[in-house]
């Protein structure tokens, strides 16, 4: 009994001592909050390193009191535990509590401690110790325990995020401070501070996970716009000086309408480059280089290196030291790691030589056959085109041996460069069928010797190209594979070019005819007294119209087309006239006769058309009204006894080339009306 008293007394003892233990950890809790509160919230930091080393031994001689009353409890007998186990668990379940609590207290206390420890660093500069306090404290204030529900820790989280902004502002201003850029209109400059030590402090600050790069970024753009590009499209002038504490980088344009050479572009990159790496960390060259290279990379290749592309095989022989030199110049960027691996290669381009040196020859050619496309088309020589004589432009066989030296070549070469070269000589040929229809467009839409060349030059062009077919193309590499289609397609654009603009000009010329043919006062049904002066001036303003194509085409076109071009413009007159006098109900005789000396002035005019010694044969062939133009001149002319004779049943000239119906109007017309007329007309059946 006395054994249970003395045990029940113990436990008691243990109940209160955790009770004491319970208030005095309220109590320094309270006071954990009461400081932070005053040293963090309202500022009053007097005395705050003693507080708070008072407030970690409160707290310490509150745990080392918990352990002490953990070990008693823990020294009970267990066999005799049973009797008091809903008190000693209880005890337990309170001192875990307080344990608990006693933990968080020492988070306070250590954060504490970061704050007044950051607060120092950020006085002294010490950027990159901040940042890393800053990472220590987030995370010390997210191991606070949500259950514990401290509204401290959202005070401290309040705290830190305006040290961090403080940070992050101080450690911009301090790059600004170091690195000063300006632009003027003629010069941009950058200044940096020659305290590496300092600097690199800042650069160390700003990349700790990467937490603020903002004013690096700006650096890079700024690099980027007024330093590189300039460099590199413009002869410039590099210039570095110290002044008192800065090194100054300062870049001039000397030219900009002169393209600097590349030995200087490389120079003037190398001289920023080395600023760059004496100054700026390795992280920030590669951060400043991945905003940077990949425009560059493609800047350098676009308006630097390909203009040292060779053009002649002399030039080719050299080009050993511009691959040396742009070695070199990639060695330097990507050892400072400005360039990725990955950043597009200047060193395989340069090597690249023999696609670039035939690529640019090509371009060359290319250029060089677009100044001969300009060339007027007027200045011309006599050619044969398949046994048939014509002019063509002298551009033209210009061209065509130009475009034969090429395929020449291109028969001679390796198979990369007799591709290129073959491509080229198709694109110089399909570019002559759309560019000089553009580039002479006036001239071939007004001049009528202009379309009559272009329309040569096309036939001699597909004369070419079918020669070619079947020598030069069977000559280049197998592997192409364009023996089987060579120019065809060339060939079939050219000819529908050619005759497309050239039948258009012709139908212009022909609606030209016919719009002067409506004035011409030979309209109605009645023709009484003298023709009008009307019906004289329209036909002698069609014939002037053909006779001036006669001057233009005769010895520019070949027979053939030429005969069959103004056999049909002729046609247009032959058709005007005819259909307006088979129209008529009734015509004078002395309307008759002017309009017979009108049809007579066009055969006279019209057969001189195809030429000084064409004979009659060579008009009806191209003129298919022409047998009834002049057998409607007849009529005018003659009796009643003379149509019947040439009518002829049918048999005669004029039953080849008048219907009975025509005939019989132009009678009814012509002569009054008798006994003679009436027989005449009945025998004028179908």
């Amino acid at each position: 009994m006395d054994y249970l008293t003395n045990e029940t007394l113990e436990i008691d003892e243990i109940n209160r001592k955790i009770v004491e233990l319970q208030l005095s950890v309220d109590n320094t809790k309270k006071e954990f909050v009461k400081y932070t509160d005053n040293v963090y919230i309202k500022y009053s930091s007097s005395g705050r390193p003693k507080k708070n080393r008072q407030l970690y031994k409160t707290a310490k001689t509150c745990q080392e009191e918990l352990n002490n009353l953990r070990k008693d409890i823990e020294e009970f007998n267990t066999a005799n535990l049973n009797r008091a186990e809903e008190s000693i668990t209880e005890n337990l379940r309170e001192l875990n509590t307080i344990n608990f609590t006693l933990k968080v207290l020492s988070n306070v206390r250590r954060i504490n401690e970061k704050l007044d420890e950051f607060d120092s660093l950020l006085t002294e500069n010490r950027f990159l110790t901040c940042r890393q306090t800053i990472k220590a404290l987030e995370n010390l204030i997210q191991q606070i325990p949500d259950e514990e529900n401290l509204l401290v820790s959202n005070e401290f989280r309040a705290i830190v995020n305006e040290r961090n902004t403080l940070l992050s502002n101080k450690i911009r201003w301090s790059f600004q401070e170091h690195v000063i850029t300006c632009k003027t209109d003629e010069t941009s400059t950058i200044r940096i501070n020659t305290n590496v030590q300092s600097l690199q402090e800042v650069l160390s600050a700003m990349f700790y996970e990467e937490s603020d790069t903002f004013s690096v970024t700006s650096f890079a753009k700024f690099l980027w716009i007024n330093f590189f590009t300039i460099i590199v499209d413009n002869s410039t002038e590099v210039n570095r000086k110290e002044i008192d504490t800065f090194a100054e980088l300062s870049i001039k344009i000397i030219d900009a309408n002169k393209r600097p050479k590349y030995t200087e572009v490389f120079q003037n990159i190398h001289q920023v480059l080395q600023y760059l790496i004496e100054y700026f960390n390795s992280t920030s060259i590669e951060y400043i280089g991945g905003i940077i290279r990949d425009n560059l990379s493609e800047l350098i290749i676009k308006n630097c290196l390909s203009y040292t592309i060779p053009s002649t095989v002399e030039e080719l022989r050299h080009y050993n030291k511009v691959i040396e030199d742009v070695k070199e110049l990639e060695r330097v960027l990507k050892e400072s790691k400005f360039f990725a691996n990955d950043t597009s290669s200047l060193l395989d381009y340069a090597s690249n030589i023999d696609f670039h040196f035939i690529n640019k020859k090509c371009q060359r050619y290319l250029h060089e056959c677009t100044i001969i496309m300009k060339k007027d088309l007027h200045d011309m020589l006599p050619v044969e085109i398949q046994s048939e004589r014509c002019c063509i432009s002298k551009s033209v066989i210009e061209l065509m041996e130009y475009c034969e030296r090429i395929l020449v070549e291109a028969s001679q070469g390796s198979c990369i460069s007799a591709g290129r070269l073959f491509t080229t000589c198709r694109n110089i040929v399909n570019k002559y069928a759309t560019f000089v229809p553009d580039y002479h467009a006036r001239l071939l839409k007004t001049i009528p010797q202009q379309v009559a060349l272009f329309h040569n030059n096309c036939s001699y062009i597909t004369h070419k190209l079918r020669e070619w077919n079947d020598s030069y193309i069977k000559k280049l590499p197998s592997t192409l594979d364009v023996s089987s289609i060579g120019f065809l397609s060339e060939i079939d654009t050219l000819e529908r070019t050619g005759s497309s603009m050239f039948n258009e000009y012709v139908a212009n010329q022909s609606k030209q005819l016919v719009d002067i043919m409506k004035d011409n006062g030979l309209d109605g049904v009645v023709l009484e007294g003298n023709l009008s002066p009307k019906a004289e001036k329209s036909v002698r303003q069609c014939l002037r119209q053909q006779e001036l194509l006669k001057t233009v085409w005769y010895k520019v076109l070949d027979n053939k087309i030429y005969n069959e071009t103004i056999g049909s413009l002729l046609n247009v007159l032959c058709a005007r006239l005819i259909e307006s006098a088979v129209n008529f109900e009734d015509i004078s005789s002395k309307a008759a006769e002017q309009l017979q000396e009108l049809i007579e002035m066009a055969v006279n005019r019209g057969g001189k058309l195809f030429g000084d010694v064409a004979g009659e044969p060579v008009v009806y062939e191209h003129v298919p009204l022409w047998g009834k133009l002049k057998e409607l001149g007849f009529v005018l002319g003659a009796g009643l006894k003379d149509i019947d004779d040439r009518w002829a049943d049918r048999k005669g000239p004029l039953g080849v080339h008048f219907e009975p119906v025509e005939l019989k109007g132009l009678v009814r017309a012509l002569f009054q009306n008798t006994d003679r007329r009436a027989a005449l007309l009945a025998k004028i059946q179908e």
